[in-house]
């Protein structure tokens, strides 16, 4: 029966595993491809909008979500150059590389794909994982220790301290 309750955890840990590791191949089959069709004309990309670019891009002095940085001088300043950047016919990946030029990676609202920015996709869900696992295992340790409905047995006094127990009843008459 262990072993049994044990199979969808393992299976869960592997299907979980096989995600994390293939989420940095697509990531670099996606920049592959992008390379390969440097030479397509920007006809044939889609083109970028602020809105878009705005949810993907941090402000920053303030450290928001550009799309959250109301009137923030630097934030106007930006969405400035992104309307230029947009209005010259470029992509969102070209826009958000000229950004990351201009203002350094952290403008980006998400971390990489490669390196140890990686750590930031990995370690949160394997944190999940492992205090999943630890729910299971106290749950099913709890369960098995609570099988028993009866009350453990009473010990015997022996009789000067039934006695007393007796006397001290009756003196609050219980």
């Amino acid at each position: 029966m262990r072993a049994r309750l044990g199979q969808p955890l393992l299976a869960l840990l592997a299907a979980f595993a096989l995600l994390m590791a293939s989420a940095p191949l697509a990531s670099a089959q996606d920049e592959s491809s992008e390379g390969s069709s440097a030479g397509a004309t920007r006809a044939s990309k889609p083109k970028a909008s602020l809105p878009d670019i705005e949810d993907e891009v941090m402000c920053p002095v303030c450290g928001t979500l550009l799309s959250l940085a109301a009137e923030a001088p630097q934030a106007n300043d930006q969405r400035k150059l992104i309307r230029r950047l947009i209005d010259q016919g470029l992509t969102k990946e070209e826009i958000k590389d000229r950004l990351v030029e201009e203002f350094g990676p952290e403008v980006l609202a998400t971390p990489d794909t490669k390196g140890f920015d990686l750590a930031a996709w990995i370690v949160p869900g394997l944190a999940i994982v492992l205090v999943g696992g630890a729910i299971i295992v106290g749950l099913r340790r709890w369960r098995r220790t609570g099988d028993g409905d009866e009350p453990p047995p009473a010990s015997k006094l022996d009789s000067e301290d039934a006695k007393r127990l007796e006397e001290d009843l009756a003196r609050y008459e219980l």
